[in-house]
């Protein structure tokens, strides 16, 4: 198992635009789990060469006893959501960068036995390498403009504090992207540092992309039970261009399956 602490290095020179999908909080198992609005991403991202994702936790409902889920609701075993996670990671092998557990995986399986479920998929479908626990780094080259490559770096974790005066991106630096879930809030919330460059001495503006994709749950189960608001479809992709001399161009897309 590869450390957090080791980037996820990606290069696609073929590419002079590249779409990013995250995906979290599918809750596969849940009995409100949205298999169409799932079927109807997957064909969508597999349409185009260009277009990769991004696993950001929350793939399994995996409902154990003590949890907050409801064992006796949920669709399939924990064993047989992840038999569809590996499915999943088989089916975009070649279009996945990265992906970290949430806390229905951690929380549930490694806290409680030591277990690892996404680890153990993605091993399965051979993609392990791009398995991260806490967080991941990815550091994503594309294009090949006068031999020079376009790269963009996102910082990406489950769970993240969006508030007015904090947010976990004011924590990093050095990223144009972050990618988080768990609230099954869908929201573009970007976000920006000032920046000092000693060498010239001047103070330049530095935003970062702070994208929350949603979940894969119609409305109903505990949700309802509890009063919680119905949560919007929506969904986001960011989408990178490649550009002359190292620079980047990036760009939120919301959009509806």
């Amino acid at each position: 198992m590869i450390p957090e602490s080791i980037p996820i290095v990606i290069d696609k020179p073929e590419f002079d635009s590249v779409e990013i999908y995250p995906i979290h909080d599918l809750h596969y198992g849940n009995e409100c789990f949205d298999s169409h609005k799932w079927n109807s991403l997957a064909e969508q991202i597999l349409s185009a060469p260009n277009r990769f994702v991004v696993f950001v936790g929350d793939l399994m409902e995996n409902a154990i006893p003590n949890s907050k889920s409801d064992m006796f609701t949920q669709t399939s075993t924990p064993r047989e959501q992840m038999d569809f996670v590996t499915s999943v990671f088989r089916q975009f092998k070649d279009r996945t960068l990265a992906i970290i557990d949430g806390n229905h995986e951690f929380n549930r399986s490694t806290r409680m036995a030591g277990l690892y479920p996404l680890y153990n998929s993605a091993c399965i479908a051979g993609i392990d390498e791009m398995y991260r626990s806490a967080y991941a780094v990815l550091d994503f080259g594309f294009g090949n403009i006068n031999e020079r490559r376009s790269r963009a770096v996102g910082f990406i974790c489950h769970r993240a504090k969006d508030l007015k005066t904090f947010a976990s991106v004011d924590a990093i630096e050095g990223f144009d992207f972050m990618f988080c879930g768990h609230d099954h809030d869908p929201k573009d919330h970007a976000r920006a540092h000032l920046q000092y460059d000693r060498q010239r001495r001047e103070i330049s503006l530095k935003s970062v992309e702070q994208v929350n994709s949603g979940s894969f749950l119609t409305f109903g189960g505990y949700g309802a039970r509890n009063g919680y608001r119905p949560q919007s479809d929506k969904m986001y992709k960011l989408v990178l261009y490649a550009r002359p001399h190292r620079q980047k161009a990036i760009e939120t897309v919301g959009f509806y399956v």
